[in-house]
Parts: structure tokens; C-alpha cells; sequence
């Protein structure tokens, strides 16, 4: 038995109610899929945000033994 044979069987002993609900609920998957699009490589590195102190780069390269004048 497929999935969808079996949800049509459930579907078959729900009140109006219920199938109400139902209803609601696939309209907001199938709306949320609809809303956000596949987003390209460059789009997601552009929402990665990093928390580092502002200097956190010359922090590193004190660490690394080099100095600003370098």
C-alpha cells in the first residue's frame, strides 16, 4: 500500500472537522515550499555571520608570531 492510499484511508473516518484541519495544514507546507527558494552558494555564505572581537584577526596573527609591521 502506497503512502498516499493510506492517508486517503485515514482521511475516509475524519470528521468535517478534522479534515478542516487537515486541509489548513497542507496548504501551509505547500505554501511554505513554495516561499523559499533553493538559495545559491553564494547567497548562503553571504548570511553566515561570525562573533569574533573586532581584532580578532591580529589576535591570530600575535598568536602566529607575526607583527603588524610585517
Amino acid at each position: 500500500m502506497t503512502t498516499k492510499q493510506i492517508i486517503q484511508d485515514k482521511l475516509e473516518n475524519l470528521t468535517e472537522e478534522q479534515l478542516n484541519r487537515v486541509y489548513e495544514i497542507i496548504e501551509k507546507l505547500s505554501n511554505s515550499e513554495n516561499i523559499s527558494p533553493k538559495l545559491s552558494l553564494m547567497e548562503r555564505l553571504q548570511q553566515i555571520e561570525i562573533d569574533a572581537p573586532k581584532d580578532f584577526s591580529i589576535r591570530v596573527a600575535a598568536n602566529l608570531g607575526r607583527g603588524l609591521d610585517e
